[in-house]
């Protein structure tokens, strides 16, 4: 599975880098919106960490423009800033998940796990179909 971390602070992606490999995924570490369309644009990924404070562009633009690369993306946002209005705005786009920093490693890594199965899931269901022939 492809994890895309899309964080400004080195010490918060690393520890999640760790978890990612940790758990036998690969991650690619992105700093700014930019970045992180660059990279949808050359290849999905399965699982997104997007922080809320990745750029000055508010969560309610900059998710829709990173889903129009994948309108499927899975994405958990995580912040340092807190408030009701921030959360209603990232639900709106049909979230993952939302974690407040500090990051208890362990709710990620049972999000990490969930996505992974269901994309291992949805891999063999495509897998499944492509090898079965229908007269």
């Amino acid at each position: 599975m492809k994890v895309l971390i899309a964080e400004k602070e080195f010490i918060t992606a690393d520890r999640i880098g760790r978890l990612v490999s940790s758990l036998g995924h690969r991650y690619e570490w992105i700093c700014s919106p930019e970045e992180a369309a660059v990279s949808l644009r050359e290849g999905p990924c399965d699982l997104m960490i997007l922080s809320a404070q990745l750029g000055a562009q508010p969560m309610a633009r900059l998710i829709p423009q990173l889903r129009q690369y994948q309108p499927d993306l899975s994405l958990v946002v995580t912040t340092s800033r807190n408030t009701l209005s921030l959360e209603q705005q990232v639900r709106a786009h049909g979230i993952t998940y939302y974690l407040i920093k500090p990051i208890h490693m362990n709710e990620l890594s049972s999000v990490i796990r969930h996505t992974s199965q269901q994309v291992h899931r949805l891999s063999k269901e495509n897998h499944h179909e492509e090898t079965n022939t229908w007269f």
